[in-house]
């Protein structure tokens, strides 16, 4: 039976899109972002779709999102012929054989990039061990799914050339306990380095023995680094660490840097702390300067804004508080489509953060999978802040925080922790003072006051909280 006439073949050869590999993946890009519906021009018949890849985040993002890249693909309408009488599928010609082998070996490409740039970043991380005496005796690791990840932000001058002073060794500027709970609550511990605490007995870089001691917390990581912070932490509180992560200065410059800089708030400070001379607007000792209202903070700036501490009113427990609403700007900064959707940014950000972190030798970017899954609804409510309690005090001649042991106690059980058995005024000997205190203002606002702004503050455990709604800090 003859044939109605062939269609008229429109356009060169070879010059459709689905003969085009670049319009699946375009150079210098994984694959085109899966969020929204596309804005091309729909495609004809049989001509495939291109591969939804979910976007990446910073750490989080190549953690949470590439180690399972999507593999689905979209086919069009099978081509078929007419013809009198009914219809019949046409053969597949070798170019369609070869079209389809194709898609099918980008679909494989793409589903094993994900752990290749995964372990492409794992490589660029540094690993420390983590080595316990033999007298020291860690709690049991936590049942079902729960996880609790030590955060810590290195006070190493190394690589700022100056800028924020100069310190031999380094210290542990920043110490927060992330609690990844089973139920799918999550809760960042933040750890005032000024709370006096037992420091394990340990060996030096020297190989000389010291006994245990009463010290300040910070001093753990500087006397016998991230080890024996992790041994003083777990000791004070009864819960095992299971992951250690570590970020340095400069490399805290550079994740602000890269996400463009981020707006914090600061609250005004009462006419009466005024005069007695509090300043949490100008501080040279951290080289911050800024304020009342929106700040908006470039790396370095952002830098002194977290370490500001002397000319605040609660000292310590005020740059505690200006850390977790940092923390929770940068978070939504991450989440934000601003960042998600630009791969040059996001590129930035995490070599900013994988070039400047540092793991346990037992721990691997991929098991950090859960935090960044957690940490994504950090703006949402999803993250709790909470503080150890502590009250104001003097050791050694020194200013410090002393935890109540039954307060703590209560604070650390919902936690599965508990305090440690023996008083903070014990019989062990206390490290002598490495600095001059600064007379603060240790007063105590009314407890069951909560920060607004999407991220909540445990009032009644921690030392003080912001006035609700508000989400700005001194």
């Amino acid at each position: 039976m003859p044939l109605g006439p062939r269609p008229r073949r429109t356009g060169r050869r070879g010059s459709g899109r689905a003969a085009s590999p670049d319009r699946l993946c375009p150079p210098g890009t994984t694959a085109r972002l899966a969020h929204g519906p596309s804005r091309d021009p729909p495609a004809a018949p049989g001509t495939p779709t291109p591969i939804p890849i979910p976007a990446v985040i910073p750490i989080s993002g190549v953690i949470s999102r590439l180690a399972a890249p999507s593999r689905q693909m979209v086919a069009g309408p099978p081509s078929r012929l007419a013809r009198p009488g009914g219809t019949r599928r046409r053969p597949a010609t070798p170019r369609r054989s070869s079209i389809h082998r194709g898609v099918t070996a980008v679909v494989l490409v793409l589903a094993t990039s994900g752990w290749a740039v995964l372990r492409h970043y794992d490589g660029r991380v540094r690993h420390t061990p983590l080595t316990f005496a033999a007298g020291v005796d860690r709690p049991a690791s936590a049942s079902g799914g729960t996880q609790n990840i030590l955060l810590v932000g290195s006070d190493t001058r190394a690589g700022t050339n100056g800028e924020f002073g100069v310190a031999e060794g380094q210290r542990s500027d920043t110490t927060i306990l992330a609690h990844l709970d089973e139920n799918g609550s999550t809760t960042l511990i933040s750890f005032p380095r000024d709370l006096w605490v037992r420091i394990p007995g340990y060996t030096d870089s020297r190989g000389t023995q010291h006994a245990a001691q009463r010290s300040k917390l910070n001093s753990a990581f500087s006397y016998g680094g991230p080890s024996l912070l992790v041994a003083t932490i777990e000791g004070l509180t009864g819960i095992r660490v299971d992951h250690y992560v570590q970020i340095d200065f400069v490399g805290f410059q550079g994740m602000t840097d890269a996400l463009g800089g981020v707006t914090v708030c600061i609250r005004e400070l009462p006419p009466e702390l005024k005069a007695r001379g509090f300043d949490n607007l100008h501080d040279h000792y951290s080289g911050f300067s800024g304020q009342v209202g929106e700040n908006r903070l470039t790396g370095a700036q952002a830098l002194a804004f977290v370490r500001q501490r002397y000319g605040l009113p609660e000292s310590d427990i005020d740059r505690i508080r200006r850390q977790q609403q940092f923390l929770g700007v940068v978070f939504q900064r991450i989440a934000s489509t601003d960042t998600l959707l630009n791969p040059a940014k996001l590129i930035n950000v995490v070599d900013a953060a994988t070039s400047a972190i540092t793991l346990d030798d037992r721990t691997s970017l991929a098991d950090l999978r859960l935090l960044a899954v957690r940490m994504q609804s950090i703006g949402s409510g999803g993250v709790t802040f909470a503080t150890v309690p502590a009250a104001a005090g003097q050791r050694a001649g020194q200013s410090v925080l002393v935890p109540d042991p039954d307060q703590l106690g209560a604070f650390l059980k919902p936690f599965g922790g508990r305090a440690a058995t023996t008083s903070s005024t014990g019989a062990l000997p206390a490290a002598a003072a490495t600095s001059a205190a600064v007379p603060v203002s240790w007063s105590r606002p009314a407890a069951g006051v909560a920060a607004g702004g999407g991220v909540r503050v445990i009032a009644d455990s921690a030392p003080a909280a912001a006035p609700a709604g508000v989400s700005c800090t001194y």
